[in-house]
Formats: structure tokens, C-alpha cells, sequence
């Protein structure tokens, strides 16, 4: 954003010196400075210390101080988007290492709970084919009770017909 601002106000000034007549490339008051870059590659040696540029430099007249403005500008940009991105992607690298945690302990958790129910699986499933069969065994007895009951309401009948005919 400020090397934008700065490439506009550029633009600006060299606008109004044409329209004052004079040419905005070679102004008699601006100092050459030295660059960043040229078409061979960066000037900056191997210690990071930039180098000036040849006298026969095809960039004569250029303000080369708010280039490398510019060019700062970008690198520190730069720098805090990789920095920035770098923490993203820690971040999400985190958040996948603790989903993970999760669904591992959620399934370990799982697994010893089907391995308890197995265990009692089979004393469960004792236990309901025992109450059938005492279910099935108490109907047998009721259907007898109720038999015995009836057999003895037909005594009765009959005992209380014979009492009442003496």
C-alpha cells in the first residue's frame, strides 16, 4: 500500500514538471542513488550490502532512494505474509494434531466399551433365555392353576346344588 502511495506521488511529480516544461527524467536537482535491482539480477552482494550502480547506467535521472523504498517496502511486506502464513499453518497443523488426539481417544474409548459389552454378552444373554424359560414354565402353571380353579367353581356349583335339594 505505501509503495503504491509512493509510485502515485511519483507519477504525480513528474507529471507536473512536464507540464511545467521540463523533463521529468533528467531534473537537474535530483541525486542519483543506487537501485536494488537491474536486468542482470539483484545488486546486493553475497553480505547482503547493496552495491551502487555503474556511471553508465540506463536508469539516469530515476530517484533511485524511493525505489529502494519501494523495494523495502515490499520485502517487509513480504516478510510479515510469510510470517503470518508460516503461523497459519502452525496453527492448522495444531488443531490437526489435537483432532486427532481426539478421535483417538474417542475411538480407544469406544473399543473398551464394546469390549465390556461383549463380556457381559453372554450373561445378559443367559439371563434373558432363563427368565423365558420361567416366563414359559409360569404360564404352564397358570394355565394349571387356572385349570385346578375351574375344576374346583364346578364342585362348588355342584356341592351347592346338592345342599340346597336336602
Amino acid at each position: 500500500m505505501v509503495a503504491k502511495d509512493q509510485l502515485e506521488v511519483q507519477v504525480m511529480a513528474a507529471q507536473e514538471m512536464e507540464l511545467a516544461g521540463k523533463d521529468p527524467v533528467s531534473h537537474e536537482h535530483e541525486e542519483r542513488k543506487p537501485v536494488t535491482e537491474t536486468k542482470e539480477g539483484d545488486v546486493t552482494d553475497e553480505h547482503g550490502e547493496r552495491g551502487s550502480f555503474a556511471e553508465t547506467d540506463e536508469h539516469t535521472g530515476v530517484d533511485t532512494k524511493e525505489l529502494e523504498d519501494i523495494a523495502a517496502d515490499i520485502k517487509e511486506d513480504l516478510a510479515a505474509k510469510r510470517k503470518r502464513i508460516e503461523r497459519v499453518a502452525k496453527a492448522c497443523s495444531e488443531i490437526k494434531n489435537r483432532i486427532k488426539n481426539v478421535l483417538r481417544t474417542t475411538q480407544l474409548k469406544r473399543q473398551k466399551r464394546d469390549y465390556r459389552i461383549s463380556l457381559k454378552l453372554p450373561n445378559v444373554l443367559e439371563e434373558f433365555i432363563t427368565d423365558e424359560q420361567k416366563d414359559e414354565e409360569g404360564e404352564g402353571e397358570k394355565e394349571e392353576q387356572i385349570k385346578i380353579f375351574q375344576e374346583q367353581q364346578k364342585r362348588w356349583q355342584q356341592d351347592g346344588r346338592g345342599t340346597e335339594r336336602d
